[in-house]
C-alpha cells in the first residue's frame, strides 16, 4: 500500500473579483443526469477505449479570476483533517464577513497513457460564475480542465492530458462541489484498478475495517449486473450513485475479480443519459441488464474479430413511451464501452396490458443455439417474464418477442424483476437425465403472510426446450430474505453456474443516513442440484483462502461457552444431531453479541425450522425462518452488516443486514448443546480490494 499522504497548507484566498458578464449563468440549466456522456469543457479530447491515443489537452483562454460568491460550505464537505492514498488536501479558511472561500488543492500522479474522469457542479443554481477545476503542472499551470454551469446533477469529464509527473487539481469550494474524481491507465487497470484522487463526503464511507463482502468504492449499490466471465476475468456491474449514500439516477459500477474472493475496482462503465428530467428527482438512469460473451464462428465472416462482451441493459427515460427500453454495448477490452448504444427493443409486445414495467434484460444461449433474452414485466394480474430471441449470432440485432414465459401474482407480487433463466449442466442435475434449468426471479412488494417476510426470491427448477418453461419443483432462495436481484451465469471453462445477490434491506431504498449504510454483494454461490434431483443447492464459493486464525475446535462452543472474535469476522461450521432436538423439542441458538442491536443476534435450529434472530425490533413483524428446515450441517459466515447461512450445503440459505459499520465481537451456543456434535470457527481476513479511497 502506498504511503498515507496529509499535508495542511495555508494556501492564499483568493481576491474577491466579479467576473464579466461572459460568466453569467446559462439560461436552461442542465437536467436530471447531465453527468451522462460527453465532456463539456474544451480543455481537453474526450478520451476513447484503450486502442485509441487521445489528444493532448488545450489550454484554456478564459478568465482565471476567482469567485465572489457567498455561499456558506456544505457541511458534507468539510475537509479537516483527511488522510487518503493518492490524496492530500491544502486548505484555509478565511471571511471577510460577506463570503467564506476555501482553495482546494488535490494531488494526483499523472502517467502518459492516464485517463482522468471528473463529476462538478456549481454550488447553486444562481450563481454567476461556473464551476471550474484548474491544474498545476511544469507543462500545464493553472489551466481550467473542467468547468459546468450546471446545477441539478454533477456533470462527467472526461480527460486524457498526456502529461507525466506530479500534478494538483485545484478549486473553490464557494462555487465549485466536486463530487468524485479518479485516474486510471487503460492498460493495467485490469490488474491496479482505479487510482481515486477525491470523494466528497456525501458519498463516502466511514473508515472501517473492509471485510470480504463486495462493496463498492463509494456512493449507493444495489443490483448485481453483468455478472461474468470474460477472458481472465470475473466482471461483476452493479446498480450504482456514486454522489451519495442513497438510491438516484443509476449508473453502472463495475469491479472485476480472478477468484470471485479479491476485487479491482474499475472505471463506471455506464452513466445516464443526459436527458434524463430535472423535474423527475431520481428517476431514469441506467437500470438492470446482463453481459455475454461471443466469438465469431469458423464460418463466420469476422472471423479475425477478438472476443466481444455484449453489454445488454435497462434505459429508463422520463418522458418517453415506453420509458423503459433496452439497450446495448459493446467492449473488446472489458473496461469501457468501444461503440454507442444501440437500441435493441424499443417497444413493449402490444396485446398483453403490459404496463411500462420492462425491464432487466438476461441474455443466455438457449438449447437450440439461439440468443435468448427474459425480460420482466406486470400487467393487470401480477408479474410477468417475457421470452425474446435472435437469429444473430453476435446478440446484437433482430431480437423479437417469442412468448410469456411465466405468470406469478402470488403474495400480492406488484411486479417480477431481475428474472435470470440459468442452465444446469448433465453434470449438475444429481443425476437427472437432459439438462436441467433454474428460473430466478424477485417478488417485488410480495408478503408471505405466515411470517411476514416480504421480496421474495423464488428459484424454479424446470426444463426448457427453448420457447417453453415448464417447471418441475420451486423452493426459495433466501429464508431470510436480506438478498434480493439475484443474478447468475454459466462458466463453460468451471462447468459451473454462479450466483451472487444484492445483501441488502431493502429499507434502505431512500437511506438519506451516511453512516448506517453497510450495502454490500452476497459472498457468490454455486447452483446444483441434490443428488436425488428434488432440492436445489446453492453453496457459497470457497473463502478457505481468507482464513486466519482457529478460534475454536469445539471445545469452547460446545461446552457453552463464549468465543472471541478479535477482527469481528467468522467463518463457523456446526454438525448437530436433529433426532435429539425432535426428541427433546429442544433447539440450539448460536448467539453473536453486536453493539448495534437490542438483543443478541444469531441463528436457531428447533423442531419448528431454521431462524435468523435479527436482534433488533422489526415493524412490521416479521420471522427470518425456514418452516420445517431440518439441518445437519451449518456453514455461518459473519461480517461487517451481515450474517449469511447456508445449511446442508446450500438446501436452505438465510442472509440478514444489521444496520451500522459496528462488527461483532463475540459467539456462544446455547439450548441443547448434546445436539451439536461438531463446531469449528475462524477468523476471516478481508479480501483484497484494489482501487478504493484508503482513510
Amino acid at each position: 500500500m502506498r504511503a498515507i499522504l496529509f499535508c495542511a497548507v495555508v494556501c492564499l484566498v483568493l481576491a474577491t473579483i466579479l467576473e464579466t458578464a461572459n460568466s453569467k449563468p446559462d439560461a436552461k440549466k442542465a437536467k436530471k443526469g447531465a453527468a451522462a456522456s460527453s465532456s463539456k469543457t474544451k480543455t481537453a479530447t474526450k478520451a476513447g477505449p484503450p486502442t485509441t491515443s487521445s489528444k493532448k489537452a488545450a489550454a484554456d483562454a478564459e478568465d482565471t479570476s476567482g469567485s465572489d460568491f457567498d455561499m456558506d460550505l456544505d457541511e458534507e464537505e468539510d475537509y479537516g483533517n483527511e488522510k487518503a492514498d493518492y490524496i492530500e488536501f491544502e486548505a484555509d479558511t478565511q471571511s471577510d464577513g460577506t463570503h467564506t472561500t476555501r482553495l482546494i488543492c488535490v494531488p494526483i500522479e499523472i502517467r502518459r497513457s492516464s485517463i482522468l474522469h471528473i463529476w462538478l457542479k456549481t454550488r447553486s443554481a444562481s450563481q454567476e460564475v461556473p464551476a471550474r477545476i484548474r491544474i498545476r503542472h511544469p507543462s500545464m499551470d493553472n489551466v481550467t480542465l473542467a468547468k459546468t454551469d450546471h446545477h441539478a446533477e454533477f456533470e462527467f469529464h472526461e480527460l486524457s492530458l498526456q502529461l507525466e509527473g506530479q500534478a494538483k487539481l485545484e478549486w473553490t469550494s464557494a462555487d465549485t462541489h466536486v463530487s468524485y474524481i479518479y485516474v486510471y491507465e487503460p492498460e493495467n487497470v485490469l490488474t491496479r484498478g482505479i487510482r481515486p484522487a477525491f470523494i466528497a463526503n456525501a458519498a463516502r464511507f466511514p473508515d472501517v475495517r473492509e471485510g470480504y463482502h463486495f462493496r463498492p468504492p463509494l456512493g449507493w449499490m444495489n443490483d448485481p449486473n453483468g455478472f461474468s466471465k470474460f477472458g481472465d476475468h470475473f466482471h461483476l456491474f452493479y446498480q450504482h450513485y456514486p454522489h451519495a449514500l442513497h438510491w438516484n439516477t443509476m449508473h453502472w459500477g463495475h469491479a472485476v475479480s480472478r477468484d470471485l474472493v479479491n476485487w479491482v475496482h474499475q472505471p463506471i462503465f455506464l452513466r445516464p443519459d443526459p436527458r434524463v428530467g430535472l423535474e423527475h428527482a431520481g428517476a431514469g438512469g441506467i437500470y438492470s441488464g446482463s453481459a455475454v460473451v461471443v466469438v465469431a464462428t469458423a464460418d463466420s465472416d469476422e472471423q479475425r474479430r477478438p472476443p466481444t462482451m455484449v453489454v445488454f441493459y435497462t434505459d429508463s427515460l422520463t418522458g418517453r413511451v415506453p420509458s423503459q427500453f433496452q439497450r446495448m454495448v459493446t467492449t473488446t477490452c472489458g473496461i469501457v464501452p468501444e461503440r454507442p448504444a444501440l437500441t435493441v427493443i424499443g417497444e413493449v409486445p402490444p396485446g398483453l396490458g403490459l404496463t411500462e414495467d420492462f425491464r432487466d434484460p438476461n441474455v443466455f444461449m438457449g438449447p437450440d443455439g439461439r440468443w435468448k433474452m427474459v425480460l420482466s414485466s406486470k400487467d393487470e394480474r401480477g408479474g410477468v417474464v417475457l421470452l425474446y430471441e435472435t437469429t444473430d449470432k453476435q446478440a446484437m440485432a433482430n431480437w423479437r418477442f417469442v412468448d410469456v414465459l411465466h405468470r406469478d401474482s402470488r403474495l400480492n407480487t406488484r411486479v417480477v424483476e431481475c428474472a435470470a433463466l440459468l442452465p444446469l449442466t448433465r453434470r449438475h442435475n444429481g443425476g437427472v437425465g437432459g439438462t436441467l434449468w433454474v428460473l430466478l426471479y424477485g417478488q417485488l412488494d410480495s408478503l408471505d403472510p405466515r411470517t411476514g417476510r416480504r421480496n421474495m426470491s423464488p428459484a424454479l427448477v424446470g426444463t426448457f426446450d427453448g420457447i417453453h418453461f415448464r417447471a418441475l419443483f420451486e423452493q426459495e432462495l433466501d429464508f431470510g430474505t436480506g438478498s434480493y436481484a439475484f443474478q447468475g451465469f454459466y462458466d463453460e471453462s468451471l462447468d459451473k453456474t454462479l450466483m451472487i445477490g444484492w445483501l441488502a434491506n431493502m429499507r434502505d431504498y431512500d437511506c438519506e443516513t451516511k453512516a448506517d449504510f453497510p450495502t454490500s454483494m452476497t459472498v457468490p454461490r454455486q447452483i446444483l442440484i441434490s443428488s436425488d434431483g428434488t432440492a436445489l443447492l446453492t453453496p457459497p464459493i470457497d473463502l478457505s483462502q481468507l482464513r486466519a486464525q482457529r478460534l475454536d475446535d469445539g471445545r469452547l462452543l460446545q461446552t457453552g461457552q463464549t468465543v472471541l472474535l478479535p477482527s469481528g469476522t467468522a467463518e463457523i461450521r456446526l454438525v448437530v444431531r436433529q433426532e435429539l432436538l425432535q426428541l427433546h423439542a429442544a433447539n440450539v441458538q448460536l448467539e453473536a453479541d453486536h453493539p448495534k442491536t437490542d438483543s443478541s443476534p444469531g441463528v436457531i435450529i428447533s423442531p419448528e425450522g431454521l431462524e435468523i434472530v435479527a436482534g433488533t425490533l422489526r415493524s412490521p413483524p416479521e420471522r427470518l425462518i425456514a418452516l420445517g428446515a431440518r439441518p445437519t450441517e451449518l456453514h455461518i459466515f459473519l461480517d461487517t452488516g451481515s450474517i449469511e447461512v447456508f445449511a446442508d450445503g446450500g438446501r436452505w440459505v438465510g442472509t440478514h443486514r444489521l444496520g451500522g459499520f459496528d462488527r461483532f465481537t463475540a459467539i456462544r451456543l446455547r439450548g441443547e448443546l448434546s445436539a451439536v456434535v461438531h463446531s469449528e470457527v475462524w477468523a476471516l481476513n478481508c479480501a483484497e480490494f484494489r482501487g478504493r479511497l484508503v482513510q
